[in-house]
C-alpha cells in the first residue's frame, strides 16, 4: 500500500535535505578562501517514502490498527443505537423524570464514545509521526554517506528541482541501502489504546 503523501512531512525533508556535506573532514573545520563548487545529488524523497521498506512496514501496522479500531467504534455505535431505539420504545411507558434521567445516561454514553474516538485518531497521528522521525533519521544519514561517496556537497529534493540530468539522481542507491539499513519500524501505540476500553 502507498504511504499517504503529507504535505508537511515532505516540507520538512526539503528543508533538512537542502544541506551541504563537507568533502573533508579536515578542510571543513577552516574557513576557506573561496567556496568550493557545488557538486549535485537529486534525491526523490516522495519515492523512498512510498517504496521503502520501512515505510511500508509503518504503513501495515497503521492499516491493522485503524481495522481494529474501526470495528471497536462500530461495536460502540451498535450499542448507543441499540440504546437510543429502547430509549424512544420506552418514552410512552415512563415518567417524564425517569426519560429525562435515561436520556441524559445517554447523552453521556454519546460523549464518552466520541472522546474515545478523537483520542484513537490522535493516537494513530502520533504514532505515526513517530515512527516516520525514525525513517527520516535513518534516511538523512544514509543520503549523508551516499552523496559523500559520489563527492556531492550538496543533496536537493527532486521535488524541488526544475530539471535535472539522470545521472545526478541517487535515490535507487538511497533506496537500496536504506531497505538494508532499517528494512523495519515498529509502531508503538499509546498503552491505554492498545485494548478495548470496558464500558
Amino acid at each position: 500500500m502507498r504511504v499517504p503523501k503529507h504535505p508537511a512531512l515532505i516540507a520538512a525533508f526539503c528543508a533538512l535535505f537542502v544541506m551541504g556535506f563537507a568533502a573533508d573532514g579536515a578542510r571543513a573545520a577552516s574557513v576557506p578562501a573561496r567556496l568550493p563548487a557545488p557538486v549535485i545529488a537529486i534525491v526523490d524523497v516522495q519515492r523512498i517514502l512510498q517504496e521503502s521498506l520501512a515505510s511500508k512496514s509503518v504503513q501495515k501496522q497503521l492499516d491493522a490498527q485503524r481495522a481494529k479500531f474501526q470495528n471497536e467504534i462500530e461495536i460502540e455505535e451498535n450499542g448507543l443505537s441499540k440504546a437510543e431505539r429502547s430509549l424512544a420504545d420506552a418514552r410512552d411507558k415512563l415518567s417524564p423524570q425517569a426519560y429525562a434521567e435515561r436520556e441524559q445516561a445517554l447523552r453521556q454514553r454519546f460523549s464518552v464514545v466520541e472522546n474515545h474516538v478523537q483520542s484513537r485518531r490522535n493516537a494513530l497521528d502520533e504514532s505515526y509521526s513517530t515512527a516516520m522521525n525514525t525513517v527520516r533519521a535513518a534516511l538523512l544519514q544514509v543520503v549523508g554517506a551516499v552523496a559523500r561517496e559520489h563527492g556531492a556537497n550538496v543533496v536537493i529534493v527532486k521535488q524541488q528541482a526544475l530539471w535535472t540530468d539522470k545521472p545526478l539522481d541517487i535515490t535507487g542507491e538511497v533506496l537500496a541501502r536504506l531497505d538494508k539499513k532499517l528494512p523495519q519500524v515498529t509502531v508503538h501505540m499509546p498503552a491505554e489504546e492498545t485494548g478495548k476500553k470496558k464500558k
